[in-house]
């Protein structure tokens, strides 16, 4: 591995790894395969995934696979359910820097690099116990192998081996995105790949550059590999599992709003520059490349790649009915290699273009310094933490931007002084995820769920029944480790509480406290202090009222 390659792994380690523990799981999608990770285990059942005791039939299982290793490996914890998600963000990155080394050059590959191990959609997203970082490095590895095989290489031609091995891997990798997610990553690469095939073919007239023997071979190694599983749960669960899995779970969710809420058509575009945080201020170099393309009248052949690259899968998820934010993670690879590219070229270009890049550092540092100063407003929600580290965090983020301010203005008098910019908000990009991570997002001890879970160890008998009613969604169960009743509405949890023998709940205190006021005598048996970080956003980071985001949950029993 080349020592750019290196770097990139060490800045992972702190992007990815650093506090992987940390937080708590969260009240979100992660719990679901953490959990049913575990359930696997105990089980010994490698085929259902199952989540509180019931079959999981969502998503497929090469995650839980995953996850269940890591858990056989080092043991049940939050670190190990988002190990595999870490390590898919390295060979991301991985991919992004070989990538762009091999349609580039070096300085390229190792800013395009930088910028995804730095980027705030991925380091989020490489540090949830979820199966979508894997699925946009299986789209991306296939999506890359599948061009680098079927069009003419860059910088030197391929021997018809060549392209059978790289075909070969793009089958591959398609099969780990088809086990991981369904048929949508074998679609994204579709919907990238064609195209570009259908423009090669208009401009040199060659429609393929393998032969059927290679895409037969290709082909066989996807269905050897993606299939058994799903023949499997076929002859365990009836063909009906098959209609309802690739009709309910993947039509309905890109065609309807059953499972997420109609966003508007320029949802994705605010997003996409929020993924690339710090970096997104760059994407103004884009201005002068497109400037220089129309004069022109020509783009050179691989900004054209991945141009499609980054437009296909957008188009593709902009049309769907339902939209979620870590749809777009495919788009981040191609994107960071044009925005890498169009840096390395304004530093070596006119003057102009170096104090547009001058300007978009400073956009960056002052983007940061905005960043460390909402933190520090957000001190009233960090009531578990000392004044000492609510304030040393956000001041490391603002001496972070800066030192990015401070040299985007020397740059703009010395421009040869510029090259170190990037790597400055690099530095600062780590400084925030690091701090996020293991302090703002978490507790300093065990966190309210753990202690709710410790709480319910200590009072709760025999196999005496628990639920939980608006709080601690979904991932109560896994520190328990025993199954919950859940309580979606209001008067369940009444009927629940109304049982003619012990139950326990958990709930927030102001639902406890309608329940007495309606004549319900409850046994209180602990209360913990609640912030969800899983639902933090830039309100409450602008209004970080207590009596509004703190929430008091207790533990109640009916007798």
């Amino acid at each position: 591995m080349s020592r750019h390659a290196l770097v990139l792994v060490g800045v992972c380690a702190l992007t990815f790894f650093v506090g992987l523990g940390r937080p708590a799981l969260t009240d979100s999608d992660e719990a679901f395969y953490a959990e049913s990770a575990r359930e696997m285990i105990e089980r010994s059942d490698w085929l259902t995934p199952y989540y509180n005791g019931e079959p999981r039939f969502d998503k497929p299982v090469l995650y839980y696979w995953l996850v269940a290793a890591s858990y056989v490996a080092a043991g049940s914890s939050p670190g190990a359910a988002r190990f595999p998600a870490a390590l898919a963000g390295v060979g991301l990155v991985l991919v992004t820097f070989f990538c762009a080394r091999r349609w580039y050059d070096g300085p390229t590959a190792l800013l395009a690099g930088l910028i995804g191990a730095t980027s705030a959609g991925i380091v989020a997203t490489a540090r949830q116990a979820l199966p979508d970082l894997p699925l946009a490095f299986f789209v991306t590895l296939a999506t890359w192998a599948a061009l680098v095989a079927l069009l003419d290489d860059p910088r030197r031609p391929l021997d018809r081996s060549e392209r059978r091995l790289w075909l070969l891997l793009a089958g591959l990798a398609a099969a780990g995105g088809f086990l991981v997610k369904g048929p949508v990553g074998p679609a994204l690469t579709a919907v990238i790949v064609l195209p570009l095939l259908a423009l090669d073919w208009r401009r040199h007239g060659v429609l393929l550059r393998v032969t059927a023997v290679d895409l037969g071979l290709a082909s066989a190694v996807f269905l050897i590999v993606a299939l058994p599983w799903y023949a499997a749960m076929a002859a365990e669960h009836g063909a009906g599992y098959l209609e309802r899995f690739f009709l309910a779970e993947n039509l309905d969710r890109f065609a309807t709003d059953r499972y997420n809420a109609p966003r508007p058509a320029w949802y994705y575009l605010p997003i996409v520059a929020g993924g690339l945080l710090p970096w997104s201020p760059f994407m103004i170099l884009w201005l002068p490349a497109l400037r220089r393309v129309r004069r022109r009248g020509t783009l050179d052949s691989c900004a054209l790649r991945l141009a499609v690259w980054a437009a296909a899968p957008l188009a593709f998820y902009t049309l769907s009915v339902g939209k979620q934010p870590r749809y777009i993670l495919p788009l981040l690879t191609p994107l960071a290699i044009l925005l890498a590219r169009a840096m390395v070229r304004a530093l070596d270009g006119s003057t102009t273009t170096r104090k547009i890049f001058v300007a978009a550092g400073a956009s960056a540092g002052v983007l940061v310094l905005s960043i460390g100063g909402l933190t520090y407003r957000a001190r009233p929600l960090l009531v578990e933490w000392s004044p000492a580290v609510t304030v040393g965090v956000p001041a490391a983020v603002l001496l972070a931007g800066a030192a990015i301010v401070a040299a985007s203005l020397a740059a703009w008098r010395h421009a040869p002084r510029a090259g170190g910019i990037p790597a400055l908000v690099a530095a600062a990009a780590i400084v925030m995820a690091v701090g996020a991570h293991l302090v703002v997002l978490a507790s300093p001890g065990p966190a309210p769920v753990e202690r709710v879970a410790a709480m319910l160890a200590a009072t709760r008998g025999g196999d005496e029944p628990y639920g939980r009613h608006r709080v601690f969604n979904r991932n109560l169960v896994y520190y328990t480790r025993r199954p919950h009743v859940e309580l979606p509405a209001l008067q369940a949890a009444r009927n629940f509480l109304e049982s003619s023998r012990r139950v326990l709940c958990v709930l927030r205190e102001e639902d406890a406290a309608h329940f007495r006021r309606d004549g319900l005598r409850l046994q209180r048996l602990g209360e913990v202090r609640y912030l969800n970080t899983g639902n933090l956003n830039l309100r409450t980071l602008l209004n970080p009222d207590p009596d509004i985001y703190l929430q008091r949950i207790v533990l109640v029993a009916n007798r």
